[in-house]
């Protein structure tokens, strides 16, 4: 018959095998895969200056979000620096980003790329470690949550590793407080830094009196030039001297 092929004559193998020759003239399929858009990509410049900007509005660094839950309804009054970096990113918006915020971006990323010395000597943190392979990145992509989260950080942590460094340069050209131990001394003071500390429910005064540095505890906050009555509790080998019994005198 027309259109069939006579099996009579063919083993069963044989038949089996002209049974799957037909499944090769079906034209191929073609397969429909997803195709994930490209990367995006982002400079060392863009996000240090994102982080400068979320740092400049915040006036420095916000951990979480700071709710004002007085208000009716509450609202978000201070939008945390990591949630501004990402969302700005996400969003590839860099309206809030000034030219001032790119070149302290640019000063504060060498500022941890410094730490490569550090490196050598092996003091470095974890955290520290973390802050220069990120100053070392040249170039980020979406997949960099975690870094986005630290660099938001890094502007302010860089600011008080400044400061820091700066107060032991004045320290270790100032001249030490005259006095004993158990001396009672009486004199103006500028506070240098006042740091509430929760374990001791006091702040940490470090001052400068005269041409000397000074720290005492105290049970309020201090700022200012103020005039004060104390004894002295040690005398350290660094210049500083540590005060007790403080009272504000003027």
């Amino acid at each position: 018959m027309p259109g069939f092929i006579d099996v009579s004559n063919m083993s069963a193998e044989e038949v089996r095998r002209l049974g799957h020759a037909d499944d090769y003239d079906e034209a191929p399929r073609t397969v429909n895969r997803y195709t994930p858009p490209p990367q995006v990509t982002f400079t060392a410049d863009q996000v240090w200056s994102l982080a400068v900007a979320a740092d400049r509005i915040n006036e420095g660094y916000c951990k979480e979000d700071q709710w004002a839950y007085n208000a009716t309804p509450p609202f978000v009054q201070k939008k945390a620096n990591k949630a501004m970096v990402k969302e700005w990113l996400r969003t590839n918006d860099f309206i809030e980003v000034t030219e001032a915020d790119v070149i302290k971006g640019r000063e504060y990323r060498s500022f941890f790329n410094t730490y490569t010395l550090k490196a050598l000597t092996g003091t470095l943190s974890d955290f520290d470690k973390q802050a220069l392979k990120i100053a070392q990145m040249e170039t980020f992509t979406g997949r960099n949550l975690l870094e986005f989260a630290i660099v938001s950080c890094l502007p302010s942590t860089a600011r008080r590793e400044q400061a820091r460094t700066e107060l032991k340069r004045e320290v270790y050209n100032s001249e030490q407080l005259k006095g004993n131990i158990g001396d009672t001394i009486v004199g103006d003071i500028t506070v240098i830094q006042c740091r509430f500390n929760p374990n001791y429910n006091k702040f940490r005064i470090q001052a400068r009196m005269g041409e000397a540095f000074v720290d005492f505890w105290f049970s309020q906050e201090l700022t200012g030039e103020l005039r004060i009555k104390g004894k002295i509790k040690d005398v350290r080998g660094d210049k500083t001297t540590a005060l007790n019994y403080v009272k504000i005198t003027g």
